[in-house]
């Protein structure tokens, strides 16, 4: 299971979120944003044009590094290398998908193979859809039928659609602080628990007529939510908890969410973007133990190649997504000239083939075990009361637990903005430490993560700990 216990866990958010911040010296930190503007002038410079032609001057999420952005020019193994010819050890692995290790050979040249034999997008069928799907049902033995897609996002659109038409039900629910994507309705409630519309700008509130949302791990609240919407055609989680395990999950959670549904005729959407292949080769569902109805794949199924993602389910639900007109019978209508295209499902294809063969999963899990361990070690020598985790290949540490904020607290409702900054800041010291995580307060290890790698890592993490008040 996780590395550190459910009730340590809160009681550490908890600790941190009810004490003051704890922050870099000032002159610490003016030093870290003017090495990051020395060492990286070329990738300000790229920044500076695309704001003339880009809103923000930067589309990925993923991207928003603090002071600025930086800029790519090559990635390989588990390193990204910056127009400005600086090196960074990746954990960031695209947020999430990359397991094998960036440009891992063997699955880039199956890939030469398509491109060289097949247009990447031709619009009839390859055999690579049907041996893609196999692949994908061998380690998912729940999807009994299996539909390609192009994002996580579409999918879970497609995923409370399919539900809706088949329990002929209206209300979703998901878990607060969860985070399914950017369509109208699954913008609610994301990133800190009870936000509810906070980020819903430009969607009219009879979008979420049918949507609701119950606090992180509150089962009781969930069954009276039952008893309030008597028509629940769906509940939707993230199998490890919100923001991919920010917002630790209760080991029986899961579980008990599973038994409430099926109590109630209500279909179990297991959202997988994440955990499939990462957390364990089942997913969230084999690693916590629940059977979903619906499964939901992105980004990870084809190791980061653009346009894959898979709804997946049993048989009879699927069916109301078959392709084709539709000749009088309930359907939830989906399209997409790119979905299931060769290139896509080659790419899935072999990138579940290949980390299996080489157990990427479990290796990766061990390179994060002993790196949550290590950071643990490190701020318990400095004295601080950040704390860190991981399921399988993905490592949190908290330290300003923005995540962890009680928005209706008046004392911590208004600390959002000064502990995303500090996170901020934490992202720019790695950078400065020649590391590059997810929003300063996540790593993705892949299997290449070796043990010198980890504790290089843990004496950089040492480093950052020497600069705080």
């Amino acid at each position: 299971m996780c590395s550190m216990k459910y009730e340590e866990q809160i009681a550490k958010i908890e600790n941190i979120v009810s004490h003051p911040l704890r922050k870099f010296k000032p002159g610490e930190l003016r030093g870290i944003i003017e090495r990051y503007e020395n060492n990286h002038r070329k990738s300000k410079q790229a920044f500076e044009r695309a704001l003339k032609v880009i809103p923000g001057g930067v589309e990925h999420n993923l991207a928003f590094n603090f002071p600025f952005p930086l800029t790519s020019k090559r990635v390989y193994n588990c390193y990204m290398e910056t127009i400005d010819g600086v090196t960074l050890l990746d954990y960031l692995m695209c947020g999430g998908p990359i397991i094998l290790g960036h440009n891992y050979k063997p699955l880039t040249e199956k890939i030469l193979e398509v491109i060289k034999e097949s247009a990447p997008c031709h619009g009839i069928t390859s055999e690579y859809e049907y041996l893609a799907a196999e692949q994908l049902q061998k380690h998912f033995p729940s999807c009994e039928k299996i539909r390609w897609l192009q994002t996580g996002t579409e999918t879970d659109m497609l995923a409370i659609r399919v539900a809706r038409v088949f329990t002929g039900k209206k209300h979703v629910i998901k878990v607060g602080g969860s985070y399914h994507g950017w369509s109208d309705q699954l913008v609610y409630d994301m990133h800190v628990p009870g936000t509810k519309r906070m980020e819903s700008h430009g969607i009219p509130k009879e979008m979420y007529k049918y949507m609701d949302s119950v606090p992180p791990n509150d089962i009781e609240a969930l069954r009276d939510m039952f008893k309030e919407k008597k028509k629940v055609a769906a509940v939707i989680i993230e199998p490890m908890g919100g923001e991919s395990g920010a917002i630790p999950v209760r080991p029986e959670f899961n579980k008990e969410v599973e038994e409430i549904c099926h109590q109630n005729d209500t279909l179990l959407i297991s959202d997988e973007v994440v955990c499939a292949f990462r957390l364990h080769m089942g997913g969230g569902q084999a690693y916590f133990d629940y059977t979903p109805d619906l499964s939901v794949f992105g980004k990870i199924v084809g190791h980061g190649y653009p346009s894959a993602a898979a709804l997946g389910g049993r048989a009879d639900i699927m069916a109301t997504v078959a392709a084709g007109v539709g000749g009088g019978a309930k359907r939830a209508y989906c399209g997409g000239t790119l979905a299931a295209n060769p290139l896509t499902c080659a790419a899935a294809y072999w990138a579940m083939k290949y980390v299996e063969e080489t157990n990427a999963t479990e290796i990766a899990g061990r390179a994060a075990t002993r790196l949550s361990t290590g950071l643990n070690e490190v701020f318990e020598k400095y004295n601080l009361p950040w704390f860190s985790y991981n399921y399988g290949g993905t490592v949190h540490f908290h330290s300003s637990c923005v995540f962890g904020l009680d928005i209706t607290d008046p004392k911590q409702g208004p600390q959002i903005k000064h502990r995303k900054e500090f996170m901020e800041h934490m992202g720019a010291a790695l950078v400065d430490q020649e590391i590059i995580s997810v929003a300063g307060s996540r790593f993705y290890t892949c299997m290449l993560h070796d043990d010198e790698i980890i504790y290089n890592t843990i004496k950089k993490m040492e480093k950052i700990c020497q600069k705080i008040e």
